[in-house]
């Protein structure tokens, strides 16, 4: 079993596997619907009507392939309950599933995988041939929101094989072209597009939808269901009438369904995407549209909840987002109660574009000086392309220290070759002590952690010490640590959704100097887990972390790593929870009873 992550033989085989098993589900009965999607024509196929009747209707609107058009993708559905058929036994340890539904490791150029618990469901895409398979045991245990946003995982590999995306985003439209709305679930997107439909705007989804670059970016429906919180129900009272779950738990989304009522709003043929809107919540009544956004924030919104939510979604998609960034003004959209005048500006904006849109922060030498601490540990291999990586975040006034933990390679030779690279090096001591001995030196007035497995992604630098500067009373900023994996050949690849890594990472993150007086410098009797040691520290001292929606470090494993195949008692999380019990108790004792 555990060959099958790397061995290509035995994912042919269990690729073959679910191919005969649908084949031999489909031969007691069949369905096909031919659709177009962004332009590219998918065949669904389902050999069990239970699961068609569920999984069909928010793809109704997709308009049907042309008479002569040949699909080059298919999408072949089955469930055991309606075929008696199972799917081949799934050939990976349950452990190595990850939230968003990949398999951790598995490495193959020609298959994608994935396994949702929350449906149950096995879905495999042939890269070589676009034939996608999607297996459940039984339709009618499909949760409420595969039936809003069915084949999702699937529809979103067809759409990265034709060179396309599926985006976490909504869109509304007018004759003038079409808005596209992303960022985190929470800040307004459905209930934007959905005042934006019932104002009478082209809707082209609440949560999902298909973009396209070329020739120009577009944006085109990918479901014709929307969702919404029940506590928002009455404020979209006109679709009450298209509710399809009227009797769900108050932890069910509300789904409406919006074919046949607003048809003629879900444009075939997609939008042109004139503007790029990033909404947040605002304690006023009216909307505002404005340009006070930087570029690497709206790149970051766009694609970290993308993300976070699709198997296999890595820097491809994060390619793909900055392409579009580049090619199409972003707003930030600062949204009010008045659900009219919104719907209004959104017109406005489409008929009247504003002049400008998000710039990218161009950090002028006013800007501080940032201390960038890398330690290291035998990597005279990977040393280069970390500090190649620092460098190309458009800093300009940078002091990278390099800490040689007791190298035995020639890792302090390759730093030596570096003119702006400070160097010290000390006997191996675990790189708590080698992160001190570079904050004690440093002389800025921030100072960023990069391990020398890591990188940056692009302009995150800048975002990150942007944060603090806007937001004078925090002293730390980070975001999510996105794991990924270093083949054979050297590519890197994403694995996983970043929320699944671990909650406190140094390695992508900025502080104050002072942050380092108050909290104190990292536990040098720690070797692993210092980072959450000290991030316990200073929560128990009222110290302002900013956690940002965004990926701030890229962790690449690849077998050498400090942590790889170590436990939790070797990586000290046990020590680590007993220095805050100890802390506490500490805090409890009379001051005459401490030591």
């Amino acid at each position: 079993m555990s060959d099958f992550y790397q061995d290509e033989n035995l994912q042919h085989a269990f690729a073959e596997g679910m191919a005969a098993s649908y084949t031999a589900a489909a031969e007691r009965r069949e369905e096909r619907v031919g659709v177009m999607l962004a332009g590219i024509p998918i065949e669904l196929r389902f050999a069990s009507p239970a699961l068609s009747a569920i999984l069909l209707p928010a793809l109704r609107h997709l308009p049907p392939i042309p008479e002569g058009q040949t699909p080059g993708l298919t999408i072949s559905a089955w469930d055991r309950a309606g075929s008696g058929i199972a799917a081949p036994p799934p050939p990976f340890d349950k452990k190595r599933i990850t939230d968003r539904g990949d398999i951790w490791g598995f490495a193959s150029r020609r298959y994608r995988l994935a396994f949702h618990y929350s449906e149950f469901s096995v879905s495999l895409f042939d890269r070589e041939h676009g034939n996608g398979y999607f297996w459940i045991d039984d339709a009618a245990g499909l949760p409420y929101w595969s039936a809003a946003a069915p084949l999702r995982t699937l529809l979103h590999w067809c759409m990265e094989a034709s060179g396309h995306q599926l985006l976490h985003a909504a869109a509304v439209g007018t004759v003038h072209g079409g808005l596209l709305l992303t960022g985190r679930g929470g800040l307004g997107k459905s209930s934007t597009a959905l005042t934006g439909l019932l104002n009478g705007m082209d809707f082209a989804g609440d949560d999902y939808v298909a973009v396209v670059l070329e020739p120009k970016p577009r944006v085109y429906p990918l479901y014709s269901s929307a969702k919404v919180n029940r506590d928002q129900i009455g404020r979209f009272a006109a679709l009450a009438a298209h509710l399809r779950n009227p009797g769900g738990g108050g932890d069910e989304k509300a789904i409406f369904d919006l074919l046949p009522a607003y048809r003629a709003q879900i444009p075939d043929e997609g939008m042109p995407i004139r503007a790029i809107l990033v909404p947040g919540v605002a304690d006023q009544e009216e909307s505002v549209i404005d340009a006070e956004i930087g570029l690497d924030a709206v790149r970051h919104a766009a694609a970290f909840s993308t993300v976070e939510q699709l198997p296999y979604a890595g820097k491809g998609t994060y390619d793909f987002i900055n392409a579009l960034t580049q090619r199409v003004p972003a707003f930030r959209l600062r949204l009010g109660r008045d659900q009219a005048a919104l719907a209004a500006s959104l017109k406005h904006l489409l008929a009247h574009p504003l002049p400008a849109g998000a710039r990218a922060h161009a950090p002028s030498a006013d800007w501080p000086l940032v201390s960038v601490v890398v330690p290291v540990y035998n990597r005279e291999r990977m040393l280069p392309e970390v500090l190649a990586n620092i460098r190309s975040q458009g800093y300009p006034q940078l002091e990278i220290i390099v800490v040689d933990d007791g190298s035995t390679d020639r890792t302090a030779d390759v730093a030596r070759t570096q003119p702006d690279v400070r160097l010290f090096e000390q006997p191996n001591g675990g790189p708590a002590q080698a992160r001190n001995r570079a904050i004690i030196n440093a002389r800025g007035e921030f100072v960023a952690c990069l391990d020398s497995d890591d990188l940056w992604p692009e302009g995150m630098l800048v975002h990150l010490v942007d944060a603090l500067r806007r937001d004078p009373q925090a002293d730390v900023a980070y975001g999510w640590a996105q794991m990924a994996r270093v083949g054979a050949n050297g590519d890197t690849e994403f694995e996983s959704n970043p929320l699944e890594g671990f909650p406190f990472y140094l390695s992508g993150t900025v502080f104050r100097r002072r942050a380092f007086d108050q909290v104190g410098l990292l536990d040098p009797e720690l070797r692993f887990g210092e980072d959450v040691d000290w991030f316990n520290r200073a929560r128990e001292r009222g110290t302002k972390v900013l956690r940002l929606d965004c990926a701030s470090v890229i962790v690449r494993r690849h077998g050498g790593n400090m942590t790889y195949g170590k436990n939790l008692v070797q990586l000290n999380v046990l020590r680590v929870a007993k220095k805050v019990l100890d802390r506490r108790r500490a805090a409890a004792l009379p001051s005459s009873s401490q030591p």
